[in-house]
């Protein structure tokens, strides 16, 4: 296939042989894309919708020569050479036998869908690559990732491009800042749940789903029954399902891949995907799991931590400490710094130590700033792990820890469900996680984190208790079952009813026993109870006009309920025989709620905000349109601080708190310590809870106002009394809310008020003001460094990427505060080694994004012309 990518500003066009070879436009190109089509032609093979799928690899060349007999072999499932070297030079040279095990069934190789539930390390992700290269690369469909988090996507994204980009394949990353937007060059996407939910519901609309996409990998499958997202990641699925089983555009079939370390119930959600499974409990490093109860050990170290460190530390051996919270982390890395002092000292390479002082560096040039607990431990290879860092600071000590540099980690449960960071030993020092009990799922996760492949022969897990009651607790952990998976939409509202009904997986955990597995639209084999919850979910959407049932088409008892019309293929007798078909239609807010991602209670909520700010928006700052993107999930206040920053407010600033509903009477109460009631009504614990859910709300997005104008972040960590972490977090959070909202204003057709966010959706993202907004695209530049570009002359990307590394250098330098009294000149020499480090990446990161940009040009045109291609009569 004929390939165009952007390279250095050019475009780049390349041809991709057979074998998965690159080869760039010329006369070698030409002969191997002839040679290639005469081959395939020969084969019964063409360009044409009908017969443009190699089925079988196997049999074709160069693969009939190369795949051999040794199904450990990558080349044995038709892996490109060229990804095959990628592969090789990361490491994986061979399959494992369980691998080779799965991918040996002949209807997954066909596209059937598939649930694999293997420990973690154990090579999950393999599988599914090699399963994607399949679709990719001889049926021409296009692969989505979904993944649970922004840092995992961006390490899946690295990984991905690095070896499927060698056989021509574009992997682009749709999350965090991202447009959302999946172009036809991009082959493919790696996005969290809410981008890809966001994502799925745009291809349904043009039903580029059903006709591009070929298979679906869900990483951590067990979020399903996860409280706060699972409903979202239901819904992806289920809308996937029912729209290939309702299409015969869908005649290829739609593969779903599940992947998984702790899934109990796993046959369930096999039989709801109509999923082959596939169980695996070897491990490639064995792990030892054990109970250490508490010793007799000095005052500072009660629970016997630091000989369990030490003895790893001697070894040269990685170790990963859990604690319950983020202030125990913090106290756990200062108590191992200092009884460690020496001993993490001793034997230490001339190399690590200097990388570490580099580390320091680093983390002092961070948006903000070196923190005086890292400037302690870092020198010792210990460092602490939490949401309380910033983005940048936790990329920092994760790059440091997988170099070796660091040793240890004392981390928050977290980082169990976050990147791969495995270690030789794992420490869980508490039977909690914040106020909550341990359980068996947590602890799967935590413990899973032992043994580095390919560098360790063993893991070992030590479960810390300080009393005996705790170790009794512990050593029932050690053989707990795992919870049973459950739908997470048994208490939301779904617009479902009769065959809706078993695309849920509630459907499969109730279904009464012999019913028959079909798509039918009655309800006579449905379980009452989902029915009538579906019924009265009905109910709930067509009360908040979310939906409309057509009344020309609607017969009998209005009260009664609603059925749809058949699938295609249904059988007829499945209809119900007294009831016409119902068109159930959205409404435009409910059209908006869908595409913006928002819970319906939420989103009805947040048009009822844009229904007031509509009728006195107050643009005097940008104070009213961040309150009105301030997510729910917001800092608790200090009220006495509150009270003291409103009476500083300005003018127009106050017109914006009493717009909102925010009271200095309640704020003088609260800062008094009064907690009674506000109203004399019934429900007067309600209505406080609402009040003070509105001055909470308006306390964050005076935060977040801040940041927006470039105050620095440790100064509102300061003014607001939060983590910088914490801020940054709900910085983000508000970003992605703001688009949410931006989403929702164009379904309402409120253009003026999704412009307004769709300016606002950027800077509060990068947190700046919109004169240095296009610097901070380039990876690299935050709002300071944008600031210092911008003085020195820098006004957009293409200025930086043209501009010399020297010039970029004299930029941070100006930036960097040097004491003019440090002598330390090997000091000074990591210094200047860090900032030339940052020019490289500032530099190397505007050229990026140029051709990023350039690339998304070509992109959208292409886009253009394929969708003219489409809507032409045949």
């Amino acid at each position: 296939m004929w390939r165009s990518r952007m390279v250095d500003g050019e475009q780049e066009v390349v041809y991709v042989t057979l074998g998965g070879d690159v080869l760039k436009k010329g006369g070698r190109a030409f002969r191997a894309a002839t040679a290639d089509q005469k081959y395939l032609k020969a084969q019964g093979i063409s360009s044409r919708p009908a017969n443009s799928s190699i089925e079988v690899p196997e049999e074709i060349e160069p693969y009939a020569s190369r795949c051999g007999e040794d199904a450990l072999e990558l080349a044995y499932w038709c892996v490109p050479e060229s990804v095959e070297a990628c592969y090789r030079d990361a490491g994986i040279r061979r399959l494992r036998q369980w691998q080779a095990d799965c991918l040996s069934s002949p209807e997954v190789l066909s596209g059937k869908s598939l649930i694999y539930v293997a420990p973690t390390s154990a090579g999950k992700s393999l599988v599914s690559e090699v399963l994607m290269l399949r679709q990719l690369l001889f049926r021409g469909r296009r692969a989505l990732v979904i993944l649970p988090y922004v840092s995992i996507c961006e390490e899946r994204v690295s990984q991905l491009r690095g070896s499927f980009g060698a056989c021509g394949l574009r992997v682009e990353g749709l999350y965090s800042s991202s447009d959302g937007k999946w172009h036809t060059g991009a082959d493919v996407a790696v996005c969290t749940i809410e981008k890809a939910s966001a994502l799925l519901n745009r291809l349904l609309e043009d039903d580029s789903l059903l006709r591009d996409v070929g298979v679906v990998v869900v990483d951590e499958m067990h979020l399903l029954g996860e409280e706060h997202r699972g409903y979202l990641l239901e819904l992806i699925l289920i809308k996937a399902r029912l729209s290939a089983n309702m299409s015969a555009a869908s005649a290829q079939g739609l593969q779903i891949i599940g992947l998984s370390a702790t899934i109990p119930n796993v046959q369930l959600l096999a039989d709801w995907l109509d999923a082959k499974l596939y169980v695996c409990h070897e491990r490639p490093v064995p792990l030892t799991m054990s109970v250490a109860s508490k010793k007799a050990q000095t005052p500072r170290d009660p629970d016997g931590l630091v000989p369990l460190v030490e003895e790893c530390a001697r070894a040269g051996q990685s170790v990963l400490i859990f604690c319950a919270t983020k202030d125990w982390c913090e106290k756990a890395a200062t108590l191992l710094a200092e009884e460690l002092w020496e001993k993490c000292r001793e034997g230490v390479m001339d190399e690590v130590r200097a990388s570490r002082i580099r580390l320091l560096e680093e983390l002092k040039q961070a948006p903000a700033g070196l923190c005086p607990i890292l400037a302690n431990t870092v020198p010792s290879g210990l460092a602490y792990h939490h949401a309380g860092l910033t983005v940048e600071e936790r990329h920092l000590l994760e790059a440091a820890y997988r170099k070796g540099v660091l040793c240890c980690l004392c981390a928050t449960s977290t980082l169990a469900a976050g990147v791969n960071l495995p270690a030789r030993r794992v420490i869980i020092r508490s039977l909690k996680v914040g106020a909550e009990a341990l359980d068996a799922t947590r602890f799967r996760q935590m413990a899973g984190r032992a043994g580095r492949v390919g560098l360790d022969t063993k893991g070992e897990c030590i479960l810390m208790t300080r009393s005996a009651k705790d170790t009794e607790e512990a050593h029932a952990l050690l053989s707990a079952q795992l919870q049973p998976l459950k739908s997470s939409l048994t208490s939301q509202r779904l617009d479902l009813e009769g065959r809706f009904a078993r695309s849920l997986l509630r459907f499969f955990e109730e279904k009464p026993a012999g019913s028959e597995e079909t798509w039918c639209c009655g309800p006579e084999d449905v379980p009452e109870s989902l029915l009538k919850d579906i019924r009265e979910a009905l109910a709930y959407l067509k009360a908040q006009k979310l939906v409309r049932v057509d009344e020309a088409k609607e017969m009998g008892d209005s009260d009664g309920p609603l059925h749809f019309g058949s699938p295609q293929g249904a059988s007829p007798s499945a209809s119900p025989s007294k009831k016409s078909n119902v068109a159930l239609m959205a409404t435009p807010l409910g059209d908006g709620v869908v595409h913006s991602a928002l819970r319906p209670t939420e989103a009805l909520s947040v048009f009822e905000d844009l229904q007031r700010a509509r009728q006195g928006l107050c643009l005097d700052s940008d104070l009213h349109l961040i309150f009105l993107v301030t997510p729910a999930a917001s800092i608790e206040p200090d009220w006495s601080r509150y009270i003291t920053y409103y009476e500083k407010l300005q003018p127009r600033d106050r017109a914006v708190a009493n717009a909102v509903g925010v009271s200095p009477d309640f704020l003088l109460k609260q800062s008094m310590g009064h907690r009674g009631p506000l109203s004399t009504g019934n429900d007067w614990r309600q209505d406080r809870e609402r009040v003070t859910a509105v001055h909470r709300r308006f306390w964050t997005a005076l935060a977040l106002r801040e940041l927006a104008a470039e105050t620095s972040a440790s100064r509102v960590c300061v003014a607001f009394a939060a983590s910088r972490g914490s801020l940054q977090s709900l910085q983000t959070l508000a970003a992605t809310y703001c688009g949410m909202v931006r989403q929702l204003c164009e379904r309402l057709r409120w253009h003026e008020m999704a412009a307004l966010f769709d300016c606002l959706m950027p800077r509060l993202s990068f947190g700046v003001s919109a004169e240095v907004l296009p610097l901070c695209r380039i990876p690299g530049v935050y709002p300071a460094r944008a600031r210092a570009l911008l003085q020195a002359g820098f006004a957009s990307v293409e200025e930086v990427a043209k501009s010399s590394v020297l010039t970029v250098e004299a930029a941070l330098r100006k930036l960097s505060q040097f004491e003019s009294r440090r002598t330390d000149a090997e000091l000074v020499g990591h210094q200047e080694v860090v900032i030339r480090q940052a020019a490289l990446k500032i530099l190397h990161g505007a050229q990026k994004c140029v051709n990023e940009d350039l690339q998304q040009l070509k992109d959208e045109a292409e886009d253009d012309d394929a969708r003219i291609q489409r809507t032409k009569p045949a």
